[in-house]
Order: structure tokens, then C-alpha cells, then sequence
């Protein structure tokens, strides 16, 4: 799609959301982007998973590239370690292990810099998707694309797994099957959180050292990786319909670092001391 077709596409669905008002929520993750000199994030999608995860990472980029505001290369030749898939700058890095029963079958994990992502992470959990009831196309294909979205700075449209409210796979719903790809919401989201420019670079902007451009680009490693407990991803700052916590703040190596965690359905509850509302009876 030429530049000019992307923000026409995009100036549609802008007008869309706006005729839509309040029916359509706004499911950005706070404030969170990459900084981009002209709307559109061109920062590639580095895939060092292994297996059938592979196909999957790579339609999920093309889907999400199907937005006015994503050019994503698709890269490939990943070289991370996939147990600690360290943070590399103006890159989205994917990476697959089995991470143990943690509860979670996906997390996502951004690092800002100058009010900015300058780096992304996205961890897809083989120990869960190893059970026959996760072990399927739908649900691999609707977490990888979720963690992915959230990577560019979107949050969910719904989180009650109790509930199938949309055909979008940046939600939380009793029936994946129709939930592996991003729906018009998403991308009028991403019009809205990208449709102005900033000047600056493609990926982390604020002054950060020059961006990673091009395919099979890594990038400076920022030197740490996000660890895959509740203990390392710091204070709980967001909770799902479920009254689990699923949105973590902490500060590594100077970056703030959030976390998004797409926990398992049938997982135990996993309980915050820090929450006032976390008790036994508590509903939405």
C-alpha cells in the first residue's frame, strides 16, 4: 500500500470511529507508542521462534500490517535466546519456550524511553500450549497476534473470558475460533494512536541513539530481558474481568517496563495482596 493509500485508508477510518462515538471503546494501552516521523511504524517484527510458531508470527505481522499506520518487516533470522528474549531496541522480538506453570499463556512487554516504546517484547508459553486444550490453531494464533498488538500499543477490546463480544484477536473470549486476526476496531485504533505526526525517528525517537532500520537489523541491546514471574514484572497497575492482575510496571536498567499478561482460563486465580478488591466473592 503506497503512503498516500495509507492515510486515506486511515482518514476513512477515522471517520468511522467518529460517526461510531461512544459504541466503539477505546481500547489503547494508555498512552503507550512508538515514535514515528510520519504515522506509520516501520520497526520489524523479529521472529526467533521455533516449530509452528513460525507461520503464525509471520501472518500475524502481515495482519497487522494490513493497517494505514504498520509497515512491519518480518524478520526471519532471529539469534535470541528464546528463554530470556532480551529487549533489542527499535525492534518487536518473538520468542517461544517453555517458561514452566506460570499461569500465563502469552505476555507482552514494552520498554519507554522519552515518553516512547523503544523496544518490544513477546513471550508465547509452550508449557500451556502443550495441553490438548490450548494445543489448537485458534488459540496459538489469536495469543500471538494479541501479544503483537500489544506490542504497538494496543490494549483489549474485551476481558471477560467468560464472553466472545468480537470477531478481534485483541481480546479475552470463551471461543477463539473467530478471534485470530485484528478486526476494524483495532485498526481505527491504530488510527487514532498513530494518525499525527511527531517528526523524529521510526522506532524509539526522544533523543534515543539512531533506529533500527531495514530487514535482519537487531538493533542495540538494551541488556536485560523480562522475566516470566509476577515477582519480576513488578507492581500491578491493571487487572482483567476475572480480578486478576494483568498489566505490571516496573524500571530496568533506566526504562519503565510494562508488561501485559495474557493469562490462562482455567489457570488458579492468582491472587494480589496489593489489590482491595481481590476477595473470593468479587464480580464485574
Amino acid at each position: 500500500m503506497t503512503l498516500k493509500n495509507r492515510f486515506l485508508a486511515g482518514a476513512t477510518a477515522v471517520a468511522a470511529i467518529a460517526a461510531a462515538g461512544p459504541a466503539l471503546a477505546d481500547h489503547a494501552w494508555s498512552n503507550y507508542h512508538w515514535s514515528t516521523p510520519d504515522g506509520v511504524v516501520t520497526i520489524p517484527v523479529v521472529d526467533n521462534t521455533t516449530g509452528d510458531w513460525r507461520p503464525r508470527v509471520q501472518l500475524a505481522v502481515s495482519d497487522w500490517n494490513k493497517s494505514a499506520h504498520i509497515d512491519s518487516a518480518y524478520d526471519p533470522n532471529g539469534t535470541n535466546n528464546n528463554r530470556r528474549c532480551s529487549m533489542i531496541q527499535d525492534t518487536i522480538q518473538v520468542c517461544n519456550s517453555a517458561y514452566g506453570n506460570t499461569g500465563w499463556l502469552g505476555i507482552a512487554s514494552i520498554s519507554l524511553s522519552g515518553g516512547h516504546i523503544v523496544a518490544g517484547t513477546t513471550k508465547l508459553n509452550d508449557t500451556y500450549f502443550a495441553y490438548p486444550q490450548y494445543n489448537n490453531e485458534a488459540d496459538k494464533q489469536l495469543v500471538t497476534c494479541q501479544e503483537i498488538g500489544h506490542d504497538y500499543g494496543l490494549g483489549h477490546q474485551n476481558e471477560d473470558f467468560n464472553t466472545d463480544a468480537t470477531d478481534s484477536c485483541m481480546e479475552y473470549t470463551s471461543d477463539s475460533t473467530n478471534n485470530t486476526q485484528p478486526d476494524f476496531h483495532d485498526y481505527a485504533m491504530l488510527d487514532l494512536i498513530y494518525g499525527h505526526n511527531e517528526g523524529g525517528t521510526t522506532g524509539g525517537g526522544g533523543g534515543d541513539p539512531a533506529p533500527c532500520k531495514g530487514r535482519g537489523c537487531k538493533g542495540k541491546s538494551l541488556g536485560f530481558g523480562v522475566g516470566n514471574t509476577q515477582a519480576e514484572w513488578g507492581r500491578a497497575v491493571g487487572y482483567d474481568a476475572q480480578n486478576r492482575p494483568n498489566v505490571f510496571k516496573t524500571n530496568i536498567n533506566g526504562y519503565e517496563v510494562v508488561t501485559h499478561v495474557t493469562w490462562a482460563p482455567d489457570a488458579r486465580r492468582n491472587t494480589d495482596p496489593g489489590n482491595p478488591h481481590d476477595h473470593d466473592d468479587h464480580t464485574h
